[in-house]
């Protein structure tokens, strides 16, 4: 590999940024989940918990974590600073579902889908990595975030409540939604 004249693409991201997609999708997944079904404030500090380690796990991939304040300058351009500027909101929110304030839990899943919408739309504006740039990475990335939250809410539930079939209609959805995006961008991806 070289620099300079000789341009290269990036063919990967290491665990750290991986974790802060994984953590953050299913951290906000499961805040939308526990916002439908209506399940306790455990389940909504239990997302925060996931996108806040995911969160900490880019932290710790930037070279210099002292300069992680400069990704709150650039939010008109930049997804990073606008998933930044949305990541303290969510927390408040989630905070205020502990707090049992009225519409908290209507806010705390509207930004939690603002913040996966926001990592999506990181990772499609990425423009090292060639693939991510297809259209579908956005919506596949948010239903994959979605699903993986879903999955959690069963999870988590199944130990102390039967959950109703809607629910698991929802995830099967959910599952099929992402099988399907999936298979378009990986098709779209070999032409």
């Amino acid at each position: 590999m070289s620099y300079g004249p000789n341009p290269w693409h990036q063919q990967s991201w290491d665990w750290r940024a991986a974790a802060n997609f994984v953590g953050g999708g299913a951290g906000s997944g499961l805040i939308v989940a526990a916002a439908l079904a209506g399940s306790g404030a455990w389940l909504f500090a239990t997302g925060a918990l996931l996108t806040g380690l995911g969160l900490l796990a880019v932290w710790a991939e930037i070279g210099r974590p002292l300069r992680a304040l400069n990704v709150f300058l650039h939010p008109r351009r930049s997804w990073m600073s606008r998933e930044a500027w949305v990541a303290p909101l969510l927390f408040a929110a989630v905070g205020a579902v502990l707090l049992a304030l009225p519409y908290a839990t209507a806010a705390a899943a509207l930004l939690a889908l603002a913040f996966v919408y926001c990592q999506a739309r990181i990772l499609q504006a990425a423009k090292g990595i060639a693939v991510w740039r297809e259209p579908l990475t956005a919506p596949l990335v948010v239903v994959t975030g979605l699903a993986g939250g879903a999955g959690a809410w069963l999870l988590l539930t199944a130990p102390t409540t039967a959950a109703p079939l809607l629910a698991w209609l929802g995830f099967a959805a959910l599952l099929a939604a992402r099988l399907a995006l999936w298979t378009a961008w990986r098709g779209r991806l070999r032409t």
